[in-house]
C-alpha cells in the first residue's frame, strides 16, 4: 500500500509538470494596459471622454452609524481643478478645493486652513481631471496586474497602481467580463493619520456620452460612508464654482 501511495504522488507530480505550462497559460492575466484599455472603452471611449471639459454633480452622503444625512455638491473641471460643498444637518456647511494652485479645507469645527505638504500633493493628484477615466501612462510610475478575486460575485481583476507624482499606492478591482472599475484600495493622508480606504462603486449611467457611477460606499476604519449621485451636469461649470473662499484668502501669504 504504501509502494502504492509512494507511485500514486510522484506519478501526480511527473503529470503536474508536464501540466505545468499549460496551467500556467490558463491562469495568465492580462496585461495592465490591456485591462485599463477594456476600462476606457466600456465607459465610452478616449473621444468622448475628451469631449468633456467639466462636471457638476449633486449628491447625498449618508454615515448610517451615526444616523447622518448630508447633501453635496461637486465640481470638477479640466485639467486639475475640483471642489466640494457638503451641507451637514445641525453643524453647518463644509467646503474643500483645489483651483490649480492653492488647495483649502473649510469646516464648523476648525476653521478655514491652507492644506500643505502630503495633503496638497495628494488633493492636486485627485484633482487631475481625466486621470481616473483614462489611466494615463504619464501619471503613473508603473501599473501592474497583481492577481484576480472575486467581488459581489464578480471576477475582477485587480491592478496595482503607483501614482508619479506622490508615488501614491492603490489597487483598483476592474470587472473581468464588462471591463468597468467596481472597488478600489488605498491609503487616505488625514489630519487623524493614515487611514485605509477601501471603496466600491456600481449603479453606472451614462452622462454626456461616458458611463459614470452614481453609488459610491467608502469603508474608511470602521465608518461606512455611502454617497448616491442625484444629477449630473456636463460642461456647464463656471470658473466661480473654484473660488477660493473669503475666510481662506487671509491665510494666503503674500
Amino acid at each position: 500500500m504504501q509502494s502504492f501511495t509512494r507511485n500514486l504522488v510522484a506519478m501526480t507530480a511527473l503529470i503536474g509538470g508536464a501540466l505545468a505550462p499549460a496551467m500556467a497559460r490558463a491562469q495568465a492575466l492580462p496585461a495592465a494596459s490591456e485591462i485599463v484599455a477594456k476600462y476606457v472603452t466600456a465607459i465610452g471611449g478616449k473621444a468622448e471622454i475628451l469631449k468633456i471639459t467639466s462636471i457638476k454633480q449633486t449628491a447625498t452622503m449618508a454615515v448610517p452609524s451615526v444616523g447622518l444625512n448630508a447633501e453635496m455638491e461637486m465640481y470638477s473641471a479640466a485639467p486639475n481643478k475640483m471642489a466640494m460643498k457638503t451641507n451637514i444637518p445641525g453643524l453647518g456647511e463644509m467646503q474643500n478645493g483645489y483651483n490649480g494652485a492653492v488647495a483649502w479645507d473649510v469646516n464648523p469645527m476648525q476653521g478655514p486652513r491652507l492644506l500643505a505638504d502630503k495633503e496638497l500633493a495628494n488633493t492636486a493628484e485627485n484633482a487631475d481631471f481625466y486621470s481616473s477615466m483614462l489611466y494615463s501612462p504619464d501619471r503613473f510610475a508603473s501599473m501592474e496586474t497583481v492577481g484576480d478575486s472575486t467581488i459581489n460575485g464578480e471576477k475582477v481583476y485587480k491592478v496595482k497602481m503607483v501614482r508619479k507624482a506622490t508615488q501614491k499606492e492603490s489597487i483598483s478591482y476592474f470587472s473581468a467580463s464588462t471591463g468597468l472599475l467596481v472597488a478600489s484600495f488605498t491609503q487616505q493622508e488625514s489630519q487623524m493619520g493614515v487611514m485605509p480606504v477601501l471603496s466600491t462603486m456600481g449603479d453606472y449611467k451614462k452622462f454626456g456620452g461616458v458611463l459614470m457611477p452614481t453609488k459610491l460606499e467608502q469603508q474608511m476604519g470602521p465608518q461606512k460612508i455611502v454617497v448616491t449621485i442625484k444629477d449630473v451636469t456636463i460642461n456647464d461649470v463656471p470658473d466661480s464654482a473654484f473660488a477660493i473662499p473669503e475666510n481662506v484668502k487671509p491665510l494666503i501669504k503674500k
